[in-house]
This record gives C-alpha cells, structure tokens and sequence, in this order.
C-alpha cells in the first residue's frame, strides 16, 4: 500500500497565517477585496476567451471554427467588460449570489424534512434557514451589497480556513510529538 505523506505542519500553520491575515483585510474592506475578485474572474474570462478563439480558429470544420470563434468572442467580451467596469461586474456577482443564497436555502430546507427522522435533519434546516436569510439580505440590500457582500464572504471564507489550517497544524505538531515520545515511554 503506497504510503500518505502529509503536509508539513510549519507550511499549514504559515499558510493558515497568511489566510486569517488576507481574510481579516477583506473583512475590514470588503469593496476592495470584493473587486480584487471581480478583475480576477474578469482576467479568466479575458484569457479563457482568447485560448477558445484562438482554438476555434484552428478548427477543420466551418460548424465547430463558427462556434468556438463565436463562444471565444463572448467569453473575451464579457471578461472586457468586467475588466471596464468592476464595479458592476461585482454588482451582478453579488445578484447571482444572492439568487445562489436563496435557491440553496430552499433546497436545504426541503431537502432536511426528507432526513426528519435521522439525526442532524435540524442542522440543515438550520442552514437552509440562514441560507435562505442571507439572500434576502443581499437581495433586499441590492444594488449597494455589492459593497460588502462578496468581500466579506471571501474574508469570512479566508478566515475560517485560515483557522482550520492552523488547527491542523498545532495536531500534526502535536502527533509527530506523541509519536516521538512513544517509544521511550514503552521502555
């Protein structure tokens, strides 16, 4: 059986540092961080775009040059215009995430009365429940959660791996320790 290697514990924990300081300033600017965000989809869409022309061009047959030129052409016109205007790139990312927020929410909360009688259906009724708060909140704040929204969950998301890697880390730490100390304590 081919042996697991994990990842080192001082680069989880200097990660997990590096993460809960990016997710504290993008908590503390979520217009910033949310635009940062913004322009790096905009530059994927860019690049993406301009590899499906190029792609689409090398194309043999007419039908599949015209779509991958068509669809090329889009993809680079849209990651443009977001590039042009972040702004109101983030506005529509913050409207898709507040219809994402509110469709998960219904899910969940349809799909915890499925798992009524096994333990844990509350949790994601729960979830569903704040799922389903957080759209509305985004949705009833729109345009201007734009502001905030995508900003502060990137940094919330930062911050909570940020932590989880840290965790990680200090129980490698402690593992390797314990396993270190093992054979001596058996002699």
């Amino acid at each position: 059986m081919a042996k697991k290697s994990t990842p080192g514990a001082s680069y989880l924990m200097w990660t997990g540092i590096a993460l809960v300081i990016l997710g504290a300033i993008s908590v503390a600017t979520p217009a910033v961080a949310g635009t940062a965000v913004v322009i790096v989809i905009g530059a994927v869409l860019l690049v993406s775009g301009i590899f499906q022309l190029v792609q689409g061009f090398r194309e043999e047959s007419w039908t599949s040059k015209l779509l991958g030129v068509i669809l090329g052409g889009i993809t680079a016109l849209c990651g443009l215009a977001v590039l042009a205007h972040p702004l109101l790139g983030l506005t529509m990312l913050t409207l898709v995430l507040a219809v994402f927020f509110v469709v998960e929410g219904i899910w969940k909360i349809v799909a915890s009365f499925s798992f009524r009688p096994a333990q844990g259906w509350l949790a994601l009724l729960v979830s569903g429940i704040l799922g389903l708060l957080l759209g509305w909140l985004i949705w009833k704040q729109w345009p201007l959660s734009g502001m905030w929204a995508v900003g502060i969950l990137i940094g919330v998301d930062l911050l909570v791996t940020g932590c989880s890697m840290i965790a990680l880390a200090v129980t490698i730490k402690r593992v390797k320790k314990d396993l270190a100390e093992a054979p001596s304590k058996s002699g």
